[in-house]
């Protein structure tokens, strides 16, 4: 029996039909908070701060310079804010981004895998579930993404043509990425230091260059503004509250939320948003308390990047039409399985489904890593390092399923070789 072929035009539509009904039916049933989580709020406030006072200052209103956020997503909703629909305009911008990820991620199938694969990957993309989600949301998750697949497809281009305007179109979108999400900072050296191995000191030289000049005006901003010479003060913040929480939850047997309220208000991070010796010393704590018990603190990533796996991420659906409060839990600390089950059937049995039909994406990638033909070997890796540096960052307290959805266009790529099927090669690493 032949198999089905899923085309190009039939992923897209989908893409878009679903959104635009799950759009339709959230918003006619909540209205505008359907589409809201509690970052959302943040980003909107930097936007209009953008919008209207031509100034990235911070969100607590206290007239300093943000520094914990980057201006990237911010910057996108200020049209929004301007024509006065700030969470519409993020949607429409989700959904345009969503279909250009279903497009990019096909053609990536087509040249790595075959035809018949990449309609498959496209509509894995356009339906997988945490993706979908968080294209509902004012959130930069979608763009984000985008971003990564840009580089994926720049980056591909640049390993085949060894031309320097693909190393450069690659070196700009993930600068893009980390504009958006300061996440993916650090993947910029890691890649650049790929760059070097794959392709030479000369051309790793140049994406590296093309990064840090692109890096440099904010670096530049925060330390003429506020003497701290960073890119985000994400990564002090994260080094001692969920890192160091983590550790201290673990010595004294305490609920990490706990631990880390306590940290957030000693360490008065809203109050020194520009305060640079401030982000320093959290950034030595952080660091001395994971040295004090590094198992402590492996414990807590590895189950961190566990939850980016496999949490299932139904109870967003159940929260998107109101039928699951964001705050509920089971009672008490150590409600077992039966008790979550007892207590919320409904969240625990959409989410015991919901993990079903998502296991296959987290188990193809390994069996795929063995099937990949030589000649695509280094493709593989590529796609690989972005997805396992995405999983291995989403680690510690703060991990869940909103860190798997960058990850999944990559995990798809990496499935499509589990079925790819064995056939004499091309000889070229992508097919033009």
């Amino acid at each position: 029996m032949a198999a089905v072929r899923i085309s190009l035009r039939a992923a897209v539509a989908a893409d878009v039909l679903v959104r635009l009904l799950l759009v339709t039916v959230a918003g006619w049933q909540r209205g505008a908070i359907a589409f809201l989580v509690d970052d959302s709020a943040g980003y909107r406030i930097l936007a209009r701060h953008l919008a209207f006072d031509g100034a990235f200052l911070d969100r607590w209103g206290s007239g300093k310079p943000e520094l914990f956020r980057t201006p990237g997503y911010p910057l996108l909703l200020v049209p929004g804010m301007w024509a006065g629909q700030p969470v519409a305009f993020a949607i429409a911008l989700n959904l345009l981004a969503s279909m250009a990820i279903v497009i990019l991620t096909y053609h990536l199938a087509r040249r790595l895998l075959d035809e018949r694969l990449a309609g498959l990957c496209a509509l894995v993309v356009a339906l997988e579930p945490t993706m979908l989600t968080w294209s509902l949301k004012v959130m930069p998750e979608t763009l984000f993404t985008l971003c990564l697949l840009l580089f994926t497809a720049a980056a591909l281009q640049a390993l085949e043509t060894r031309q320097a305007k693909w190393i450069v179109a690659a070196a700009m979108a993930m600068v893009a990425a980390a504009y958006l999400r300061p996440i993916a900072y650090p993947l910029v050296f890691v890649i650049a230091l790929a760059a070097f191995f794959a392709m030479g000191a000369r051309r790793g030289l140049v994406f590296l260059l093309t990064a840090a000049a692109l890096l440099a005006p904010w670096h530049l901003r925060n330390a003429l503004q506020t003497g701290y010479a960073g890119f985000s003060t994400v990564t002090e913040r994260s080094l001692y509250v969920s890192a160091g929480g983590a550790v201290l939850a673990a010595r004294e047997n305490r609920p990490f939320a706990e631990v880390r309220a306590e940290l957030l208000e000693q360490g008065r991070l809203r109050d020194s948003a520009a305060d640079a010796a401030h982000h320093g010393t959290m950034a030595r704590k952080g660091l001395a308390l994971i040295a004090s018990n590094p198992l402590a603190w492996a414990k807590a990533h590895a189950r961190g990047m566990l939850r980016t796996l496999f949490d299932p991420g139904a109870a967003a659906y159940l929260r998107l039409f109101g039928l699951y409060s964001a705050g509920a839990r089971p009672a008490g600390s150590t409600a077992g399985v039966q008790a979550m089950a007892r207590a919320y059937p409904l969240v625990f049995w959409s989410s015991a489904a919901l993990a079903v039909v998502l296991l296959p994406l987290i188990f193809l990638p390994v069996v795929g890593a063995f099937r990949v033909p030589r000649e695509r070997r280094t493709a593989f890796v590529l796609v690989a390092l972005i997805a396992g540096y995405l999983v291995f960052a989403s680690g510690g307290p703060p991990g869940n399923y909103r860190f798997r959805a960058p990850v999944v266009p990559f995990l798809a790529l990496m499935s499509g070789f589990a079925a790819l099927r064995r056939r004499a090669s091309s000889g070229r690493l992508l097919r033009t």
